[in-house]
C-alpha cells in the first residue's frame, strides 16, 4: 500500500526493463509481496516466459509490506537454480517500508550477509521519497551487491543498464583485502568506507565484485616510525588479496595475490596526484556527512561552513581536473541550499548516494547521479 501510484509504477517500470535486457539463456523469477508472498514467475529462461513482461504489470497494490518474506521467498528460488561461475543475485524494488515479517534493521541485513556464504548476492532499489537508504544500502553492503534509488521513472534505465553491464563484465566476485601492519609502520585506517573487520593486528576489507571496466580503489593511512629512517627500506604492510576470479571457460577459481608495501626513508615526503585527488574527493564525501548531521540539528549555517571548507582544499586541484572541478561546483550549489535553508527531501537522498558512491570508488555510480541532479 504504501508503494501506491508513482512509486509501484516506477517499481514495475523498472522491472519489466530489467528482464527485457536478459540474455534468452540467463535464468529469472519474480516475487511480489505486500503482507502475503506471491510467485509471479518461477525460475526460467527468456525462452519459457514469454508473458513475463505482462506478468508483472499485473501487479496490484496491496497491504502491508512483507520485504522479509519477498527477500527469503527470491532468495530461495535463486538457490534453486544457482548456476556455478554465474552471478546469483536479488535484486530487491522497495520503498523501504518494512513493516511486516522482519522489520529489524539488524536483521535484516543478517539475512543478506548469510546468503553471500551461499554464494548468492543482493542489490537494493529504493523508490520514492520515503524509503530508508540506510536499511537498504545496510542489506546490500552486507549482501555485496550495489544500492540505488529512483526519484523518477526515467533514471529506472540508467541504472539497470549499470547493473546489467556491471553483471556481464564481472571479473571477480568477493573481494577481500587483509592489511597487516609491517615491522616499521602503524596501521591508522581505511579512508575509504568499505564492510570491515579487525582481529588483533589484522584488518580485513570486504570490497566485494570487481567489473572489468570499473577498477576499486582502496585508500590506507600509514604511519612509519622515526626508527624507519636509518633504513635503506622500510616495511610498512603485507596486503593478501583473496578473490573468486571468473575464468574464461565459464568456471570460478579461488585467487590469492600477497601485496608487500614498502617505501624508501631517504627519499623523503611526496606527493602523489592520484592519491592526493582520491583524498580530497573522500574529505568532500565526508564533509556531506557532516553537513547531513549538521541539517538533522537545524544548524544549516554550520552545514554550509563544513562544506565551503571543504571547497578551499578543492580549488587548486579544481584548475586542472575535470572531475575535481564537478566536485567544487556541486559542493557550491549544495552550500548555496544550506544558506537559504531549502534542503528538499531528494537533495538529502542525493547527498548520502554521492557520499556512498565514493566511499565505494563507484565512479560510474556517482557521474550517474549527478547528471541526474543537473537535468533537474
Amino acid at each position: 500500500g504504501s508503494m501506491s501510484g508513482p512509486p509501484l509504477a516506477a517499481a514495475i517500470d523498472a522491472a519489466t526493463m530489467l528482464v527485457r535486457r536478459l540474455r534468452l539463456e540467463d535464468t529469472v523469477s519474480v516475487v511480489a509481496y505486500d503482507q502475503d508472498v506471491q510467485v509471479v514467475a518461477a525460475p526460467a529462461t527468456g525462452e519459457a516466459q514469454e508473458d513475463l513482461v505482462q506478468r508483472i504489470r499485473e501487479i496490484q497494490v496491496g497491504g502491508m509490506t512483507n520485504l522479509s518474506g519477498g527477500w527469503l521467498r527470491g532468495r530461495d528460488l535463486v538457490a534453486e537454480n544457482r548456476r556455478e561461475g554465474g552471478v546469483n543475485r536479488v535484486v530487491l524494488l522497495t520503498d523501504g517500508q518494512a513493516n511486516q515479517g522482519i522489520t529489524d534493521a539488524g536483521r535484516l541485513t543478517g539475512l543478506t550477509r548469510s546468503a553471500i556464504e551461499s554464494g548468492i548476492s543482493t542489490t537494493t532499489i529504493g523508490f520514492g521519497p520515503h524509503f530508508d537508504e540506510d536499511l537498504l544500502r545496510a542489506m546490500s553492503d552486507a549482501g555485496q551487491g550495489g544500492a540505488y534509488y529512483i526519484e523518477k521513472t526515467d533514471q529506472a534505465s540508467d541504472i539497470f543498464e549499470e547493473e546489467l553491464e556491471g553483471l556481464l563484465s564481472l571479473a571477480a566476485q568477493n573481494i577481500r583485502v587483509t592489511v597487516t601492519p609491517g615491522a616499521d609502520a602503524e596501521f591508522v585506517r581505511v579512508l575509504h568506507n568499505y564492510p570491515n573487520h579487525a582481529q588483533d593486528d589484522v584488518l580485513t576489507v570486504e570490497v566485494g565484485d570487481l567489473y572489468a571496466r570499473e577498477p576499486r580503489r582502496v585508500l590506507m593511512e600509514f604511519l612509519v616510525g622515526p626508527e624507519a629512517t636509518g633504513a635503506d627500506v622500510a616495511e610498512v604492510a603485507e596486503l593478501t588479496v583473496t578473490a573468486h576470479v571468473l575464468t574464461d571457460e565459464g568456471g570460478v577459481e579461488l585467487h590469492t595475490i600477497a601485496l608487500p608495501i614498502t617505501v624508501s626513508p631517504e627519499e623523503g615526503s611526496k606527493v602523489d596526484p592520484v592519491v592526493r585527488k582520491e583524498i580530497l574527493l573522500i574529505e568532500a564525501a565526508e564533509a556531506r556527512e557532516k553537513a547531513l548531521e549538521a541539517q538533522r540539528r537545524g544548524d544549516y549555517r554550520g552545514g554550509s561552513a563544513m562544506l565551503r571548507e571543504s571547497m578551499l582544499s578543492l580549488r587548486e586541484m579544481a584548475e586542472h581536473d575535470p572531475q575535481v572541478a564537478e566536485e567544487l561546483r556541486d559542493l557550491a550549489s549544495t552550500a548555496e541550499l544550506y544558506d537559504a535553508e531549502q534542503l528538499s527531501v531528494s537533495d538529502i537522498k542525493y547527498m548520502k548516494q554521492r557520499s556512498y558512491s565514493t566511499h565505494r570508488s563507484r565512479d560510474s555510480e556517482r557521474e550517474r547521479y549527478r547528471r541526474t541532479k543537473e537535468e533537474e
